[in-house]
């Protein structure tokens, strides 16, 4: 496995998967989080988890963040040419541990951007609390300059970990996007549901959007919208795509108006 991955990325194996995101409200389509697929060659199309451990050991996350933002960008401007309505989707990218550290990261965002020609706010970068918490003031100062370069920036996972809320106020989030874990046991655990509540609230009041993961059926956008959740994505509208099938699927949902979701579980 390490002597395949030692190529892998230049071979152009490691691909961006594009899961939709939705407004709960409307069923539109507001944009798509891209995460990363290998395409082996012998052992078929891997998860993240099969293979991001031994990137990291290896020292090829920062090398994998800087293609997944170029690519998927790049797939967004493509998308936004080809398909008037798709003007205001937004493509978000996963940042990896440490990776807010990378020298090259504001540059990148630049470069990036002006090759593209994608808008401010087109190109949205998700960083974990645990990222944040490890330097709080040494992330502000890197979350200012890639806002200043034209990136959206959303805190992953919110709620998993022990973050100062004092923090929150001062770094310039714009999305906030709860962790499946409470959104899955909101049915059945009655302190997930006020977590949820909570992180809704708090988002409003700090007017950042708030986007719930693992909305699996039409129950749980009910009951996010209820709460005033403002966009959801999971396998209830679809699992992460390949570029050419996350294209029929946002073709698909301008033409119904809205992006299909399933009723149950």
């Amino acid at each position: 496995m390490e002597g395949d991955l030692k190529g892998a990325l230049n071979r152009g194996e490691l691909t961006p998967f594009y899961q939709p995101i939705v407004r709960l409200s409307t069923g539109a389509l507001s944009g798509f989080e891209a995460l990363v697929r290998w395409r082996h060659p012998r052992r078929g199309l891997l998860m993240p988890e099969q293979f991001l451990p031994l990137c990291d050991e290896m020292g090829l996350m920062s090398d994998i963040g800087a293609m997944m933002m170029r690519e998927a960008a790049r797939q967004l401007a493509v998308w936004r040419h080809r398909h008037r309505a798709a003007g205001e989707l937004s493509v978000a990218v996963n940042l990896s541990t440490g990776e807010i550290d990378r020298p090259d990261l504001v540059s990148d965002v630049q470069t990036i951007r002006r090759e593209t020609g994608l808008p401010a706010g087109a190109l949205k970068l998700e960083v974990t609390e645990g990222d944040v918490m490890r330097d709080p003031e040494r992330a502000a100062v890197t979350l200012r300059a890639l806002r200043a370069a034209g990136a959206a920036l959303a805190l992953d996972d919110f709620g998993t970990g022990f973050s100062s809320l004092s923090y929150l106020t001062r770094l310039p989030f714009d999305t906030l996007k709860i962790d499946r874990y409470f959104v899955r046991t909101m049915a059945t655990n009655e302190g997930s549901t006020k977590i949820v509540s909570s992180v809704v609230k708090l988002g409003q009041d700090l007017d950042m959007e708030v986007v719930a993961e693992g909305v699996e059926n039409a129950g749980m956008a009910r009951n996010l919208l209820a709460l005033g959740c403002d966009y959801g994505q999971g396998f209830g509208y679809a699992p992460a795509l390949s570029a050419q099938e996350a294209e029929v699927y946002l073709n698909e949902s301008y033409v119904d108006g809205a992006a299909p979701l399933k009723a149950r579980g």
